[in-house]
């Protein structure tokens, strides 16, 4: 699924684009993002960055950055309290919007480090293509077990159910996804969209405007880019859980459905084959004929072998040890269990994010401009 042609080509032709960072108590790791940001190797490219209601550091280190950077602009978001209906990041998000000028927005979550590239590289293949909507999927950093093990697994569990590569297929609108750690969107097609006061109620709004775009008949892709931009998630066992609970949550609106299907899936796919092993070494200890232990020994190791190479290239691809694919007993147990957590979440409609409580509600529907949907 990798689409981005490396090394980017120069373009005859760059339209502006303005970088969008939006940051809540992130101060130990927002200044990589935004000098990453701001090293850009691109024509006219705006870099703003927002500090939504940090009670850290996040602001100050900001406002240092634009001391010595003229280019970069700094919106404070003051307001503790958020309006009925919307999340942190898009009341940010569209407080922050009339600073753009861009042709192109790029959204970049605080925790991304971008390559020099990785803009040109965007854009060139939007270009191109003629693509509305393109997201990356950057290389998962880790500095520890857990998150070596885990994020890598939920992540593939996530775009499994999903189906994220057939967001690439335009004759699908109703499979779509994107991913808000790097959305680069048209601007003339996100303010007809209606921007994020359309997706205000939404944790996931980088897919619902993905969705919205498909729908309208607009192209969106899906790429791999661990070459272009590295993420590190979350640094702790504690925030692992509570971070992919509630991107699970959210991926399914609050529903329980697609939570309990990728649960189906860890199960049949993953632990069905250990079942199936020890009911093999049972037969072959307690026979009953020539061959039926024999039978169920050899499909669960083929199962193992097939389950193990995937994992294992799964992990490889999101710059991981595929090592880490042995450990399947021990990953898959922890992901089910962030998977309950999730069910949890649908149960009561409470959920914590960066300091902020929800008990979500979701918003009253917006129209959409016409002038979102492509030309037939």
């Amino acid at each position: 699924m990798s689409l981005i042609e490396l090394p980017a080509p120069q373009l005859a032709s760059a339209p502006p684009v303005t970088i969008l960072i939006p940051a809540k108590d992130e101060g130990a790791r927002i200044a990589a993002c935004i000098q990453s940001a701001i090293a850009q190797d691109y024509g006219p490219c705006q870099v703003i960055a927002i500090n939504d209601r940090s009670t850290d550091e996040t602001g100050r280190v900001m406002d240092g950055l634009s001391l010595q950077n003229p280019s970069l602009r700094v919106v404070h978001i003051q307001d503790g309290t958020l309006p009925l209906g919307w999340t942190g990041k898009c009341n940010a998000l569209f407080k922050s919007i009339d600073h753009a000028t861009g042709e192109w927005l790029l959204f970049v979550d605080s925790d991304v480090i971008l390559q020099p590239e990785a803009l040109r590289a965007a854009m060139g293949f939007c270009i191109r293509q003629q693509v509305d909507l393109l997201s990356l999927l950057p290389k998962l950093e880790s500095h520890s077990f857990w998150e070596s093990l885990l994020v890598p697994l939920a992540g593939g569990a996530l775009t499994t159910t999903y189906l994220v590569a057939l967001t690439n297929n335009d004759h699908l609108p109703s499979i779509s996804f994107a991913n808000g750690q790097f959305l680069l969107i048209r601007r003339t097609v996100y303010d007809a969209m209606g921007g994020h006061a359309r997706v205000r109620d939404r944790f996931c709004e980088d897919v619902e405007i993905a969705r919205l775009l498909k729908y309208a008949g607009r192209r969106v892709r899906v790429s791999w880019g661990a070459d272009l931009a590295a993420v590190r998630m979350y640094d702790s066992l504690g925030s692992i859980f509570k971070g992919w609970a509630r991107n699970f949550f959210a991926g399914s609106l609050g529903k329980p459905w697609r939570i309990l299907m990728a649960g189906m899936v860890v199960l049949i796919c993953g632990f069905s084959s250990y079942v199936a092993l020890a009911w093999g070494m049972y037969r072959l200890a307690h026979p009953v004929n020539t061959y039926g232990g024999a039978g169920w020994v050899v499909a669960a190791g083929v199962h193992l072998f097939l389950l193990t190479a995937t994992l294992g290239t799964m992990y490889s691809w999101s710059g991981n040890r595929r090592s880490n694919a042995l450990l399947f007993p021990l990953g898959g147990s922890m992901l089910l269990l962030i998977l309950g957590k999730a069910l949890k979440m649908c149960a009561t409609g409470k959920v914590e994010w960066r300091g902020t409580q929800y008990t979500h509600r979701m918003a009253p529907d917006l129209p959409i401009d016409p002038k979102v949907s492509a030309p037939r």
